[in-house]
């Protein structure tokens, strides 16, 4: 069934602003903040906009997928879709420029069984349009008053600086959002298949949300379009496609991603050739591993200048329990069999296996770590250091999540052939509870050891902090994007991890943030703050 009403209004402003307000998707969750919240854009041309938003009709929530555009100079339309009804608005202008007569005819579209319901919310429909023809009347009004007082808007010099973060509502992806807001002047598009709203206060208005896939090459390329910087925090990287960073070298747009799996760092690496050649910059791997590590390795190196031994160990906390893709790549690993550099030579390693006691700087102190997961370091240690040996291992602050996870390894060994996803939910449960007990303290901790034949020195750098150590994975990514932006890093192509950020540099960032950053000269030496 259909119902037809028609509006018609004398508004004092101009075609121009009329279509400009059409199309200009910025002020609907403002100007109508009590019916509309939570737009995500999913397609924004000239001459036609697409996006999905909240409604709240009189507390009652659905999700609407919204669009419009101009028909001709005098003609538009748009429409509102809902999961019960369509609600198509078709406008016509009249007169002339200053005194022009508005007509809307609204058509709504929805199933004859809710005929009754749509009859008795007739009233309620019609006080919601009239209060949005309200609120669109005074702005209309007031944009053109001031235009023809000579206003002119004064170039906004934020909105020429665009971040677009993929993934950037997950859980790591938030944490790099809110870094680059507090840190950088930027405006960020988070863009997903699924951007959840998240409250960025007080830099709301900053923050865009759009509807993109990365497995879908067009979409992506249309994201992206006139942006300075493209942030991939979409996880796990296992599998994950290289769209993103091929549209980024399409578009020639800057590139900065976190990736951790060892296999999608090498095919990105191998990009190299063709990332210079499009003149942009391209920092791969830029998170805790491969990118703080090798950093930390590199002023390490200062100390050992012959590098035959790197340890690197992280220690989070489980006050703030992670997104289900890391659970999902850790579970993978458990008791899978991966090749690791040990004296020069490739060596397989269960994961989660050999366990350690390692020690951190108070808070953290000792804590026992674990090998797991193919991370980039095993290949690139030795690229960059000549590295003979690498290890890398993790463990929980609770030693009984961390027994957990052994008796998970234990079960996948004896029972190969059946699969362990169904246990992501379980686990993440565990983790939960845990949270309650747990802190948010969190350190990775690098260990760089010289040859033997040099009475094999050993000297060791962490970065840790007492509270949110789920910040540490967020810093790098945010410091190299604005880094881009501000043209402190100019020199285009693949960056080299050890180098880009002097030992100086990273200490006044991390001190920024709240994070402490020590050293210790020996083995049985005590940990000591870096001035």
């Amino acid at each position: 069934m259909k119902l037809v009403s028609t509006y018609k209004r004398r508004v004092k402003t101009s075609r121009h602003f009329v279509f400009e307000n059409i199309m200009d998707l910025d002020h609907v969750c403002v100007v109508h903040l009590k019916w509309f919240r939570n737009l995500r854009v999913i397609t924004r041309k000239s001459d036609y906009v697409e996006y999905r938003l909240t409604s709240y009709f009189y507390g009652f929530k659905q999700e609407i997928l919204a669009r419009g555009a101009p028909i001709d100079a005098n003609r538009y339309w748009y429409e509102f879709i809902s999961p019960l009804a369509q609600f198509r608005v078709e406008g016509q202008l009249e007169g002339p420029d200053g005194d022009l007569i508005q007509a809307e005819t609204i058509t709504c579209r929805f199933p004859w069984v809710l005929a009754p319901a749509f009859w008795v919310l007739g009233p309620l429909f019609s006080r919601q349009k009239k209060d949005i023809l309200l609120a669109d009347t005074r702005l209309l009004e007031r944009v053109y008053s001031l235009s023809q007082a000579g206003f002119k808007r004064l170039p906004d010099r934020l909105s020429t600086r665009r971040i677009v973060v993929y993934g950037g509502s997950g859980f790591f992806g938030r944490l790099v959002v809110e870094d680059l807001l507090n840190t950088s002047d930027a405006n960020i598009v988070i863009a997903g298949r699924h951007p959840k709203p998240i409250s960025f206060q007080p830099h709301e208005q900053r923050v865009q949300y759009q509807i993109s896939d990365i497995n879908d090459y067009a979409s992506a390329l249309s994201t992206i379009e006139g942006a300075d910087i493209v942030v991939c925090c979409i996880g796990p990287y296992q599998r994950l496609t290289l769209n993103l960073l091929r549209a980024c070298i399409e578009k020639k747009v800057h590139y900065v991603d976190v990736a951790d799996d060892n296999s999608f760092v090498k095919q990105a690496r191998a990009l190299a050739p063709e990332i210079e050649q499009a003149g942009i910059i391209a920092f791969i791997g830029c998170s805790v591993v491969p990118g703080l590590s090798s950093l930390l390795t590199g002023y390490c190196q200062e100390a050992v200048s012959v590098i035959e031994h790197v340890k690197i160990s992280i220690s989070p906390g489980t006050k703030h329990p992670r997104g289900r893709g890391s659970f999902a790549c850790l579970l993978s690993t458990l008791g899978e069999r991966f090749l690791v550099p040990r004296d020069g030579s490739p060596r397989l390693v269960k994961g989660w296996s050999e366990p350690e006691k390692v020690d951190f700087p108070i808070p953290l102190k000792d804590r026992w770590v674990y090998s797991v997961v193919d991370i980039p370091d095993y290949d690139l240690q030795p690229l960059y250091f000549g590295t003979r040996t690498v290890e890398f291992k993790i463990g929980s602050e609770s030693r009984l999540l961390n027994h957990g996870l052994t008796l998970i390894r234990w079960l996948k060994e004896w029972l190969p052939n059946r699969r362990f996803g169904s246990l992501i939910p379980f686990f993440r449960g565990t983790i939960y509870v845990a949270s309650f007990f747990g802190t948010s303290q969190g350190g990775l901790r690098v260990e760089v050891i010289g040859p033997k034949q040099n009475g094999a020195r050993a000297v060791a750098l962490s970065v840790f902090t007492d509270q949110k150590g789920e910040r540490i994975p967020a810093i790098l990514p945010s410091i190299a994007a604005q880094m881009i932006l501000n043209r402190e890093w100019q020199k285009p192509g693949v960056v080299y991890l050890p180098h880009w950020l002097s030992r100086e540099r990273l200490n006044e960032e991390l001190q920024q943030r709240g994070i402490q950053f020590a050293s210790k000269d020996s083995p049985r030496a005590e940990w000591v703050l870096c001035a």
